[in-house]
């Protein structure tokens, strides 16, 4: 499959709601389609299928806080990253893949293939956004012995906040040096990260996950009204929509290089509470809980329908909030791993890892 023009707004739209609150705003990644169109370019994305035996697939990410408001990147910068890793590690890139799906996320991969010549995989790291990188290693976090390469590029270099990060290590180790990058880049950085083979794709990535995000999108394309947009998606993806009404007490702050908060939607007589570490973590109505992350749950403005992110949400908006179990979704190995849940545990301050016991029980990276 080719992209084209034709294809950036179900994209778009299916990436931000896959984003599940965060992966970035949608302007964002349709900035960066365009600009990996222009000139005539068509960025390709092939099956894992189609991937040579002996071909090296390499990851494109973003990593920084949303609410950021000094950040800077460039489309240069999407290149030096991966020719740091060339260069630095005597690698030869065959393939990209992006991190995860999200309104800007989708498209991480897209600049670098376009300039570089290097097609996609129709995969990614996780099938939906998440909060840290460990989550989108694929299960390599957890694998004993294994060093990663990782390099990150960013910030004005006009406020003296240009930033170069080459890095080996464990994974746990080089995301933290990436995710500190990010805070003294302005508040974003882009990233190129664990080069792994075909076998490895296969078996530990999200696969199919551009495809479903343009179908989701074309989903919520099809609706008329606000509703049935949103009712659309929910039937397109098995999810439903939970609830709907007023953003009170609306908090979020940064912490970290990553987004913190919380806010109430009340619907008659029943109170939900959203909790936030830069996508949704958890739903409690009335005191219990009734969605916990890796679930998808997205918010949606009540009078356009459009997707917003937890970055985007403002007091006194009117929103629909769409809930799917994790179990319809396309979820990478990294999502199997009990360390990441544990961390949101700490952060939140809420009970994460007792409602994922099922999920994290799998051994499900090699």
């Amino acid at each position: 499959m080719y992209i084209d023009e034709t294809k950036i707004e179900a994209l778009a739209l299916g990436g931000i709601i896959l984003g599940g609150g965060g992966g970035g705003s949608m302007d964002y990644g349709i900035e960066n389609a365009k600009i990996s169109l222009a000139n005539g370019r068509q960025p390709q994305v092939i099956p894992v299928d189609e991937l040579p035996e002996n071909a090296t697939v390499l990851t494109i990410s973003a990593v920084g806080a949303p609410s950021a408001t000094d950040q800077y990147v460039v489309e240069q910068n999407f290149v030096e990253i991966i020719e740091l890793l060339e260069k630095n590690y005597d690698l030869t890139i065959d393939a990209l893949i992006t991190n995860e799906m999200g309104g800007g996320s989708s498209f991480n991969a897209f600049i670098p293939s376009a300039l570089k010549q290097i097609p996609m995989v129709d995969a990614s790291c996780n099938g939906r956004a998440h909060p840290l990188g460990t989550m989108g290693a694929m299960g390599l976090s957890e694998k004993k012995g294994y060093i990663t390469q990782q390099s990150a590029v960013g910030g004005n270099p006009l406020k003296n906040k240009e930033v170069q990060l080459v890095t080996q290590g464990s994974v746990n180790a080089t995301s933290t040096l990436i995710r500190q990058a990010a805070v003294e880049a302005g508040g974003l950085v882009v990233v190129a990260r664990n080069p792994v083979n075909k076998e490895f794709i296969q078996k530990n990535a999200a696969l199919g996950t551009l495809t479903q995000s343009y179908e989701v999108g074309s989903a919520f394309l099809q609706g008329v009204t606000p509703r049935e947009k949103v009712m659309n998606v929910a039937d397109y993806l098995g999810g439903t929509m939970v609830c709907q009404g007023i953003v009170e007490e609306f908090e979020l702050t940064m912490n970290g290089g990553l987004d913190e908060g919380k806010f109430i939607v009340r619907q008659k007589d029943d109170e939900y509470v959203l909790y936030i570490w830069n996508e949704y973590m958890a739903l409690d109505k009335n005191g219990e809980r009734q969605s916990t992350f890796p679930d998808l749950l997205m918010s949606f403005d009540q009078e356009t329908g459009l997707p917003i992110t937890t970055a985007e949400l403002k007091e006194g908006q009117a929103i629909f909030v769409l809930q799917v179990p994790y179990q319809k979704l396309a979820l990478g190995a990294g999502m199997f791993e009990i360390s990441g849940y544990k961390r949101i545990e700490q952060v939140l301050g809420i009970e994460i890892v007792a409602y994922v016991q099922e999920l994290i029980g799998n051994d499900y990276y090699e």
